[in-house]
């Protein structure tokens, strides 16, 4: 009967180090570089995703399952950052199992041989769906605060500081391209009624 390389205590101390790291909401993995292959994938990911856990074999699956306006860059970038040692970091989205979308970040570490070539890459996935969807509101209201700013409260109609922000913007391009520029300013008849209807 062959002896265990590892002690007691290292088997029951990567026990629990598994165990933890397997008990938080990040999903820990491991690629193997030479093979690009997964050597470890935490079961989170099957909650997070619907993929189980044995499904995660190589770089592969991981390309497939992401979006693919994401999925080139993403790619290329992990590589490219991987291939010169550099610790790194992406956002994309990942597809679920029933075809809808989870924003992922992935954070990445690169393990390096003692010659200083890549062995493999660890790293952990977070959901950070909720975090988007706040971004794209505070995003939403930004550019909704931006347009009442260039209306006028009482009419709803272009105000003067939207007035003052076309005509430098195009002024500065009539000069940068060396063209004609015209304004043509217009007179609003009977305006006191329109804006007496605006108070209705």
């Amino acid at each position: 009967m062959s002896k265990s390389p590892f002690s007691e205590q290292q088997l029951a101390d990567n026990l629990i180090y598994k165990t933890l790291v397997e008990s938080t909401l990040a999903i820990p993995w491991s690629i193997e570089w030479d093979t690009k292959t997964f050597s470890y994938i935490g079961p989170q990911i099957e909650k997070l995703l619907g993929w189980s856990q044995g499904s995660w074999k190589t770089v592969g699956d991981w390309a497939d399952r992401m979006n693919e306006t994401d999925r080139e860059w993403v790619v290329n970038y992990c590589v490219q950052q991987s291939l010169e040692g550099i610790d790194h970091e992406a956002d994309y989205r990942a597809l679920t199992a029933t075809g809808e979308y989870v924003w992922i970040r992935d954070v990445v570490h690169v393990v390096r041989k003692p010659d200083g070539t890549v062995e493999r890459l660890v790293g952990f996935m977070f959901d950070i769906s909720e975090r988007k969807r706040q971004e794209q509101e505070l995003e939403n209201l930004k550019k909704k605060l931006e347009e009442y700013s260039y209306q006028d409260n009482l009419t709803g109609i272009a105000n003067r500081r939207l007035f003052e922000h076309l005509f430098e913007r195009e002024w500065l391009s009539a000069i940068k391209e060396k063209s004609l520029f015209s304004m043509i300013l217009l007179d609003i008849d009977y305006f006191k009624a329109y804006n007496d209807k605006a108070l209705d």
